[in-house]
């Protein structure tokens, strides 16, 4: 199996974009648990008619961590690599990532612990927070992503169902 992608860039907007999406992924159980316990306790105080201080901090941590992707500045942290040109080489026994500058990146699969695929993306996991990013759109046809879906499924990275 040899696949080779078209060239993509991603902009620091969109990996903005991203990572606020995976940032309120991971928080949906707080927030879940936190939202609706805020409510309740506003309105207890509200018909007891007290003032609690402990309800102020906790309205303030929710504020906190729902703002908190407002601050993330991502062309500041992210390497220019990232934001440059490039396409993947995609073979039983690499994955190769090869930049606008010359720059080659070659990964062997034992490397990554997980895949997960969205209807636009593929994200490559080498540790729970660094990934690589592939679009779907960066495959030639819809043979070629089938095709690395099955590899992918194959070597126990991700599942299809």
């Amino acid at each position: 199996m040899y696949i080779k992608t078209k060239t993509f860039q991603i902009t620091p907007k969109e990996l903005g974009g991203i990572l606020t999406a995976i940032y309120y992924k991971r928080m949906r159980f707080f927030f879940i648990l936190l939202v609706p316990l805020l409510v309740i306790y506003i309105v207890i105080s509200i018909l007891q008619n007290r003032f609690d201080w402990w309800l102020i901090y906790l309205a303030g941590s929710v504020a906190y961590l729902a703002s908190l992707p407002l601050l993330f500045k991502v062309q500041k942290r992210s390497s220019t690599l990232e934001f440059q040109n490039r396409y993947c080489e995609i073979d039983e026994n690499f994955f190769a990532v090869f930049y606008e500058d010359g720059s080659i990146v070659k990964i062997n699969y034992s490397n990554f612990i997980q895949v997960i695929k969205n209807a636009d993306y593929y994200f490559l996991y080498l540790t729970k927070i660094q990934f690589y990013y592939l679009p779907v759109t960066a495959f030639e046809s819809e043979k070629d992503i089938h095709r690395f879906d099955l590899f992918l499924q194959s070597k126990q990275l991700m599942k299809l169902w």
